[in-house]
């Protein structure tokens, strides 16, 4: 018998029974969308947790912090550090950021927020979606990130317009006049109680605008009836003035702004990428030039003031250079990763990188693929079950044409291929219908689940996907699943007696 007659005579024997034959597809088109769809929910996720992970530094990238304390500077983070790392075999480049912490205050709104001094060519690397990036000529100009709006708070009733009410303040960072405050701790003299700026100039403790006034501050504010708040700003405009930021109220007690801070104007000249739910990893924080972060501190901290988050030498002085917070390096491969972070952490640093994080969550996401799957399997099952319920109906009924064939001389692989193939076309057809019920539950999955689940990864990221090699095993699977369930059966009609065969009715 040729191939040809036994794909015919298959074909035509599932056809004469239609309706048990669209039946026990049914059940292989369920069992194969089940596999596939749940392997792609855990193949979507884990997709997205890479393409998180290139976004926020690669694969080929460590990030170094210092383990030094206070009091030493040789786990410092400096420019000889830098050089340091440029000359170890596989690295390509290093890239120093400086983190300073600050409250700022637009209108009745405070934050307190990160503002990171990174190179040039990281801050090209930002994607704006208003404004510009920094000139780096002039004064200190600042890229704020596409969430840092939401972080605001009405410094007069405590409240967050955005978290508490789902209202974006009425604040508009590009125009509106923003102030920070600076921290001087050293700006005290213990031995005649006065208190100076960086520059030496003499500041009332006791004005603070949007501080919580002591018992002992109000005994005083008589002397003040004299005091200019303006007098204490340092504003590098002649249009800004205090006013911008004051409140009727002299006792505003949700304010970071405190009595010994100094307060100065800053500008901001861009707005990252996204809405206000895009989450990306500029969102959060504030950039500036490294050189203008540098000079704003060097500008508003005298010699002798520590600045916060900056370490000190053994006698508590702060060191003459700015030590950087982290330092980015950039190895030439991902599989030189390793060697170069066993490198750096020989030398007493402390070192990340997203290589080895990213393989535990790849074996994470291994086990959760293999329960998934092994959940979509369960009706797979049940469906095999179907495929050997229903040949083994068919040789039953077919009895006597199995005898007929064996008397005319049909061989017994030629039967037994005809009910493999019987049950295989089952397989393939369920399979090739799954894969396409699966892909329409993929789209509904991704249009109506992904923006809830998936929000924090940014717009458009898919929590399903269903790769092309998925397709093609899913139908092989199939197709062997249907031979499999189809091989008792066909092996029980090789088995029958020609003779017993005709004679049944």
């Amino acid at each position: 018998m040729k191939i040809s007659d036994i794909l015919g005579m298959s074909l035509t024997n599932l056809w004469r029974r239609k309706m048990r034959t669209v039946l026990t597809v049914l059940g292989v088109i369920i069992g194969t969308a089940s596999i596939v769809v749940m392997l792609s929910l855990g193949i979507g996720l884990k997709e997205a947790m890479m393409a998180q992970v290139g976004s926020a530094g690669g694969l080929t990238e460590i990030i170094v912090s210092s383990d030094g304390d206070s009091g030493s500077d040789l786990l410092l983070l400096s420019d000889s550090t830098i050089q340091t790392f440029l000359d170890l075999e596989h690295v390509e480049s290093v890239e120093p950021q400086l983190w300073y912490s600050m409250p700022i205050q637009a209108g009745k709104y405070e934050n307190y927020i990160t503002l990171i001094g990174v190179t040039d060519s990281y801050l090209e690397k930002i994607e704006l979606g208003e404004g510009k990036l920094p000139s780096g000529k002039g004064n200190m100009e600042i890229i704020a990130g596409n969430q840092v709006l939401a972080e605001f708070y009405d410094y007069t009733t405590g409240e967050y317009p955005y978290w508490e009410n789902d209202v974006l303040p009425n604040v508009d960072l590009l125009t509106t006049p923003v102030v920070g405050g600076i921290e001087v701790e050293d700006s005290f003299d213990q031995a005649d109680g006065n208190s100076s700026d960086s520059t030496g100039d003499y500041v009332d403790p006791a004005f603070s605008t949007g501080s919580k006034a002591s018992d002992s501050d109000s005994d005083d504010s008589d002397d003040l009836d004299d005091f200019t708040p303006e007098d204490d700003f340092s504003s590098d405009s002649d249009d800004f003035s205090s006013d911008d930021f004051m409140d009727d109220d002299d006792n505003i007690s949700y304010s970071s702004f405190s009595s010994s801070m100094k307060r100065v104007q800053l500008k901001v000249c861009g707005i990252t990428e996204g809405d206000i739910e895009t989450y990306t990893e500029y969102s959060y924080n504030c950039y500036t030039g490294m050189e203008a972060l540098k000079d704003f501190l060097k500008k508003n901290y005298s010699v002798n003031n520590v600045i916060p988050g900056q370490p000190t030498d053994k006698d508590g002085k702060p060191f003459r250079d700015l030590k950087y917070t982290q330092l980015t390096v950039k190895v030439d491969e991902s599989d030189n990763v390793e060697t170069v972070l066993e490198t750096i952490q020989s030398m007493g640093y402390r070192g990340e990188a997203n290589k080895e994080w990213l393989e535990e969550i790849e074996q994470e996401f291994m086990i959760i693929e293999a329960v998934l799957g092994g959940i979509g399997a369960v009706a797979l099952l049940v469906a095999a079950i179907g495929i050997a319920n229903t040949m083994t109906m068919s040789t039953y009924e077919r009895t006597k044409e199995i005898g007929v064939m064996k008397v005319l001389g049909c061989s017994l692989g030629n039967i037994r291929s005809m009910f493999l193939t019987e049950a295989a076309f089952i397989g393939l057809l369920g399979g090739i219908a799954g894969i396409a019920l699966s892909y329409c539950l993929s789209v509904l999955v991704n249009k109506l689940l992904a923006p809830m689940m998936m929000s924090e990864y940014g717009a458009g990221t898919n929590i399903s996907l269903i790769p092309m090699w998925l397709v093609l095993a899913s139908i092989v699977f199939s197709t062997l699943i249907g031979m499999i369930a189809g091989f008792f059966p066909a092996q029980r009609a090789t088995k029958l007696s020609p003779l017993a065969a005709i004679r049944n009715e």
